[in-house]
């Protein structure tokens, strides 16, 4: 609420009108005081003059010597201002330092002080409000014929006076905060109905926000934001075509640069394998040292990889024109004799003698495309050879209710970064100045290819060693020509 414009001017109305309250019952309150004050000032002045005129006629203008007479008829004026005036009246003798009072004392520190304070020579008033007492303390020294006879002292209560005085403070701000609480209620009534159009505009612009270009406002008013709102309806109308358009074109873009990605990409890693190893079986006849069943499974070789090879870039040219591949061909496949072919070449082209073999001796015979799992074991190789430390793997074929495959090899450690996300695409790291020529996308393709024939792939990394695992199920009871 305090964001909005209604809750600004609402909170504005609030703090200045509580500061003027404020300002205006201070000033109350000090008028108040002031009146008070005036007030116990008269009163006091009117018991001292009465006092004094009658001390002046009867007693003291007769001499200078006080005897007990003159005290007896002191004591009477004051015994009758007491009953007149409901006031503590003393009169402390300065030739004796007898003390002659009349009435009930109401605080004897506060007349004492007053009496040392005057010092026989001023008039003092103390108005004091302590310990729920509100009363005035009044001294004047008195002097007969230029010499100072003693000083009177009055004392009077005027808790009653006060506390009319904060009754009425309290009745005056009650109806201060009845008042304002009713214009607090007006003002957000009328803000309210004032700021309804623009609600509804900041509603309509909201919408937009979230895409939402379906709501027709409404204008209740014919203020300038009523007009404003008119306006907004034709220009969501607009925009709400122009998006309409800009998603349409939106996709298409994203489907050609998904179609393009996946060309280079695809293009960068899966042509890499067939190159690979046409060039290993042409360095091999270009040497000449090889006998003629190698040779002749050189160049056999040499043309399945290139019919490979130009079966997918046909097959990434359909891609990047955004087509579906064709659903590969599948048929029964025997992992054994799979197995031992590619690692086979694979030594044989790259790392000779660097790759052991553990198979199960029964045939494991799977149902899948051939062509998708000869990547699957290539990428795998090839990821574990670039990665291993001393250029050693291991291949294993195990059989329990499924078919598991696992690649090993010694590796370097690797980040917390990397080793819960080896899966991902583009997911690649070099070791220092070790740069491999990676696009990271092998084991993200193992992967999607594993999915595709109906298997799982995993890893585990134990100290230095880590396994990729692939599962698949099996063919039971088929038997295939080897």
């Amino acid at each position: 609420m305090f964001n909005t414009i209604r809750g600004k001017i609402t909170t504005g109305i609030i703090l200045i009108s509580f500061t003027i309250l404020i300002i205006i019952n201070i000033f109350i309150w000090k008028i108040f005081e002031v009146n008070l004050q005036n007030f116990i000032l008269n009163d006091m002045e009117k018991i001292r003059s009465i006092v004094h005129y009658e001390l002046e006629r009867q007693t003291f203008n007769s001499g200078l010597v006080l005897t007990i007479y003159n005290r007896n008829n002191l004591w009477s004026i004051m015994n009758t201002a007491n009953l007149q005036y409901d006031a503590f009246l003393s009169f402390n003798y300065e030739i004796d330092d007898y003390t002659q009072f009349a009435g009930e004392i109401i605080d004897k520190d506060s007349m004492d002080q007053i009496i040392e304070d005057s010092n026989n020579e001023s008039s003092l008033l103390y108005i004091h409000n302590k310990d729920n007492k509100y009363y005035a303390t009044y001294s004047y020294p008195v002097y007969l014929k230029d010499k100072y006879i003693g000083t009177f002292v009055f004392q009077k209560d005027y808790l009653g006076q006060f506390s009319n005085y904060k009754s009425l403070m309290t009745r005056i701000i009650v109806i201060q905060s009845l008042l304002f609480i009713v214009m607090i209620l007006i003002n957000y009534i009328w803000l309210k109905k004032s700021t309804y159009s623009l609600n509804t505009l900041l509603e309509g612009i909201s919408s937009i926000g979230e895409g939402e270009f379906s709501n027709k406002l409404e204008a209740k008013s014919n203020d300038e934001v009523a007009i404003i709102i008119k306006h907004f309806n034709k220009m969501q109308d607009k925009i709400a075509s122009q998006m309409e358009h800009l998603q349409e074109e939106k996709v298409k873009i994203e489907k050609l640069e998904q179609s393009t990605r996946n060309f280079f990409n695809y293009a960068t890693h899966e042509m890499k394998t067939p190159i690979t190893s046409i060039t290993g079986y042409a360095q091999l006849l270009s040497q000449g040292k090889i006998d003629e069943e190698t040779k002749t499974r050189a160049y056999e070789r040499i043309i399945t990889e290139a019919n490979r090879m130009n079966k997918m870039v046909q097959n990434m040219l359909i891609i990047a024109k955004g087509k579906e591949i064709e659903e590969e061909h599948h048929e029964y496949i025997n992992l054994n004799e799979l197995l031992k072919k590619l690692t086979k070449e694979y030594d044989l082209i790259h790392y000779e003698g660097k790759i052991e073999v553990d198979l199960v001796k029964e045939n494991v015979i799977i149902f899948a495309c051939e062509e998708e799992m000869r990547a699957i074991i290539l990428n795998l190789l090839d990821n574990a050879i670039k990665y291993s430390v001393n250029g050693k793997i291991r291949v294993s074929l195990s059989l329990d209710k499924k078919a598991y495959i696992m690649v090993e090899n010694r590796t370097l450690p690797l980040p917390e970064g990397i080793r819960s996300s080896l899966f991902d695409p583009f997911v690649k790291y070099n070791y220092g100045d070790q740069k491999q020529v990676s696009s990271g996308l092998g084991l993200y393709i193992c992967k999607e290819l594993v999915k595709k024939n109906k298997g799982e792939i995993f890893y585990s990394i134990k100290e230095d060693k880590i396994s990729f695992i692939v599962e698949l199920p099996i063919v039971k009871d088929k038997q295939i020509e080897l």
